[in-house]
């Protein structure tokens, strides 16, 4: 592993853990703190508190009373935290000159959170963690499993029985009182461990650090559980009815806690079984059988004991009975023989190649700063982030079958998921009172390309970034899913989709093992206006990729087998897309902007009528005439030579001789009239996902930075309005945003979010409220024009971190003819945007009175509501056709 992180490691007086790890790549500094809470710490009768207090954080605190997010988004900082079963994470990615005010906010929650707290904000944070609840898990297909499963793994007494997200009866009991013990209990600076990355001065940090953190008071010790490893001694066997269209097995075990012995023989094995189109449970039950359509398995350790799980999907017209006992034969088969030494290979260089993806980052939720909190806080010592991998390349064969037998053996939890119809119901003296400013200003140009030319008149975009051993490449094509015959919707995706399921030279099983064997990100897809293929691999395994990249892309055969099996998996999915209200609403919402037939309004998926009438003969025309003819451009960013890469590129697609150029659709729409609610009838929805929008311009046109900077004020970040209206005055919604899904020919502009069932009309009144004030009611004041375009500033670094994140904008280059120095000029160009345009463009480009509203949701609850708006209200079905 050639990347070493290096680290400095302290403690503060009163307990705090400070490590410090620099990287002046680029000028962005990364604030890690992980508190050692989780859901195991709470009381049996109080589930969810870890979570909610996740929540409760962000409210504010006694010298910063207001959203937490607020300063920090408005310099460009990127601010998230989570909560598991041991910990509590918060991070803040900065411009590097505003650590200062990272730390200041981080230290002001930790020592002062309760000076802030008010009934009033509780409440409203309580709520929204219900709504969160109801998205992610009341209203998510399978959702509600997980919380079965655990229970019946952990005994009632076990800190794992409840899952992180809580109770919904205790979060309603619980009183402000509660709330604030938890925290006088766990949030304490001996209960924490601060990580600082990136761009710092560590003589600067340490006093930046002492300054703010040194005299906060410390807490009681918190009392651990070092292992608990409850033991089945038969199988459990469990039933659950959801609103599904395909029934689903889980098969649980208790496994062993984080940095036992046996975790990384688990790891492994849980890769072999069913991580990659390579793994056994796949090539068995989804390729060969075809009795599921989905099947995986993972190890889940955690501090005192690990979770096991394997889950299969079951295929229309399987039976559970036979994919239950393929699983288990399977299982039996690493039982009675090791796996082979390729298996055993192919998962460490998964393994190697997602470990270094994680260190190419500073912060974030796996960069090197949460590694560093995250080996400190579990294993005591944040070095290990540069040797915990050697742990996974010892295991042998024999450790896999070892542990197959130990741990998968007859006291498991079986539950099946079927479906049902919905029915109804140190003494320091700082001024804490005082906002930091800035500090030193860091300048930041992005990566200009190189652009090679390559025989044929293709060309090649390079940008050279030797810090981490990876390489990241895409092949443009300019011609997506709106070349789609219009009585062939899903002809472009269903071809694309084929395209690594049979070469001349591999099959489709040897391509999957050939890509998972090097870790290869191998990805062809298609969008509205364009194709893809990409890969992302460690560099020692880019010859190999690019071998594999060139066959699937110019020598398909398109196997009968394979495209009636491919068609299979479609249709069942293409069924199931009534089980994910999100789904529906963004398919139909296409489709009623921009009509339902039209080159960009159709699904890019198809329908289940096309998709079932395509004939191989199709899918070769297809390809022949947009892959062949279309003229590709080659993208390349990591750790790579431009010439040499130019040399290998040639060698692969040497034949590749482009003969004309394929045909654009138009853009030309018809906008919609008068605002218009399009109802979508999801019996027994625990929320409604709304979706209000309309045409907008193109990524092309002029008026584009202003409505970048009109769409952050209006929702396009926490603070916005929309999610601090309808989120945190209201409770309606874990989250409500908005955002331009930019295109070269006539863009769309869409508000929305899932909200509680009762509240969808409220909703909707409060969205179309927002409109109008955005448009012309409440114009864009000074203050948050601002914000929002300081924030857009100050956060433009971050978007070039990754290798991924630098192809990204490149494509973006390729795709909307961009000069290859683009990016380098953003920073002044959004420096000369004007308040004034801002609020031309929101009066000129958004209409309030012209919106289409799509609502998915139990329309025998919301649509009386709805019906008192005074507005159109047009029934359709899951597929966006009329029902009335």
């Amino acid at each position: 592993m050639p990347i070493n992180v290096a680290y400095e490691k302290y403690t503060l007086n009163n307990g705090l853990d400070v490590i410090l790890h620099e990287d002046h790549t680029i000028p962005v500094a990364a604030v890690n703190v992980w508190y050692h809470v989780g859901s195991q710490n709470e009381d049996p009768d109080r589930t969810g508190f870890a979570h909610l207090f996740e929540h409760i954080m962000f409210k504010g605190s006694k010298h910063h009373k207001g959203e937490y997010f607020m300063p920090l988004q408005e310099v460009g900082a990127n601010v998230n935290g989570s909560t598991t079963t041991d910990r509590t994470t918060y991070y803040e990615n900065v411009p590097a000159e505003y650590l200062e005010l990272a730390l200041w906010l981080e230290s002001d929650r930790m020592g002062f959170l309760l000076d802030a707290l008010d009934q009033a904000s509780f409440d409203v944070e309580r709520e929204v963690v219900k709504n969160e609840r109801r998205q992610s898990y009341e209203n998510r297909p399978y959702g509600l499993s997980g919380q079965e499963i655990r229970k019946a793994l952990f005994p009632p007494s076990h800190p794992y029985h409840w899952q992180t997200i809580g109770s919904q009866e205790h979060l309603d009991v619980a009183s402000i009182d509660d709330v604030k013990a938890f925290f006088r209990r766990f949030y304490n600076p001996n209960n924490a461990s601060l990580s600082i990355a990136g761009d710092i001065d560590a003589d600067e940090t340490h006093r930046v650090v002492e300054k703010y953190f040194g005299n906060l008071e410390p807490g009681p010790a918190v009392p651990r559980i070092s292992q608990w490893i409850p033991r089945l001694d038969s199988e459990i066997r469990l039933d659950l009815e959801d609103r599904v269209q395909l029934p689903r097995l889980y098969v649980s075990w208790v496994g062993p806690a984080r940095f036992d012995p046996d975790e990384p023989a688990l790891v492994v094995l849980m890769s072999i079984l069913g991580e990659g189109r390579s793994s056994r449970l796949y090539r068995s039950l989804v390729y060969d059988k075809q009795i599921v359509r989905e099947v995986s398995a993972h190890y889940g350790p955690m501090e005192i004991a690990g979770e096991i799980r394997l889950d299969a999907t079951i295929a229309l017209s399987s039976s559970i009975h036979d994919v239950e006992a393929a699983l288990l034969d399977e299982l039996d088969q690493l039982k009675r023989q090791p796996p082979r030494d390729d298996e055993l290979q192919r998962v460490i260089n998964r393994l190697e190649a997602r470990h270094v993806r994680q260190l190419e980052s500073v912060g974030g939720f796996g960069g090197r700063a949460n590694l560093l909190n995250h080996y400190n806080v579990f294993a005591g010592d944040p070095g290990r982030v540069n040797s915990d991998f050697d742990r996974y390349v010892a295991v042998t064969p024999l450790d896999v079958q070892r542990v197959a037998r130990e741990y998968l053996g007859a006291g498991r939890v079986r539950l099946v998921v079927s479906p049902t119809k919905a029915v109804a119901p140190t003494a320091t003296q700082v001024d804490r009172g005082q906002q930091p400013g800035p500090g030193r200003p860091r300048d930041f140009r992005p990566p200009v390309p190189r652009r090679l030319h390559l025989p044929g008149g293709l060309d090649l975009l390079v940008v050279e970034k030797r810090d981490v051993p990876t390489v990241a490449a895409a092949i443009y094509f300019p011609v997506g899913a709106v070349a789609d015959p219009t009585e062939q919707p899903g002809l472009s995706s269903f071809t694309t989709r084929l395209l690594t399921e049979g070469t001349r030279n591999r099959t489709s099983l040897q391509i999957a093992e050939e890509s998972d064997f090097i870790a290869a990100r191998l990805s062809v897809s298609v969008h509205r206006e364009s194709l893809l293929a990409s890969t992302e691999v460690l560099t020692q395994h880019w010859p190999s990729a690019l071998s594999l990249l060139s066959d699937v892309l110019m020598n398909p055969t398109f196997p009968e087998r394979e495209v009636e099996r491919i068609r299979k998996e479609r249709l069942t999915d293409l069924r199931r897309l009534r089980d994910n209200a999100g789904a529906i609403a963004e398919r139909v919402s296409t489709e009623v902007l921009y009509g339902r037939d039209t080159p960009y309004g159709h699904p890019i998926s198809g329908r289940e009528d096309s998709v079932a009438a395509l004939a191989v003969e199709d899918l070769v025309a297809y390809h022949e005439r947009l892959w062949k003819q279309g003229r590709p451009t080659f993208i390349l960013v990591g750790d790579i030579d431009a010439e040499k890469a130019a040399g290998q590129i040639e060698s692969a697609f040497g034949s590749w001789e482009v003969q004309g150029t394929s045909g654009t659709a138009s853009g030309a729409t018809q906008d919609r009239g008068a605002t218009t609610v399009y109802l979508v009838d999801k019996p027994g929805a625990a929320q409604s996902v709304i979706s209000a929008g309309q045409l907008s311009v193109s990524r092309l046109h002029a008026d584009y930075l202003p409505l970048v900077v009109m769409n952050m004020t209006f929702g396009g970040q926490y603070t916005a309005r929309l999610n601090m209206n309808l989120r945190e005055d209201k409770g309606y919604t874990y989250g409500y945003r908005s955002g331009f899904d930019w295109r070269r020919a006539r863009s769309t502009f869409i508000a929305g979010g899932s909200v509680q069932t009762a509240v969808t009309k409220e909703a909707v009144i409060e969205t179309l409220k927002e409109f109008r004030d955005l448009h012309a009611d409440r114009p864009i004041g000074d203050s948050e024009f601002e914000k929002a375009r300081f924030g857009l500033i100050r956060g433009y670094p971050p978007g070039f971190e990754t290798n991924g994140q630098i192809l990204g904008r490149l494509v973006d280059i390729v795709h909307f003819g961009l000069s290859d120095d683009y990016y380098s000029g953003q920073i002044e160009r959004l420096q000369e945007v004007t308040l004034a345009e801002v609020r031309r463009v929101a009066a000129e480009h958004v209409d309030p009175s012209r919106l289409s509203i799509v609502i998915v949701g139990d329309r025998a609850i919301v649509e009386p509501g709805l019906k008192e708006l005074n507005v159109p209200v047009v029934h359709l079905g899951y597929d966006g056709e009329p029902t009335d």
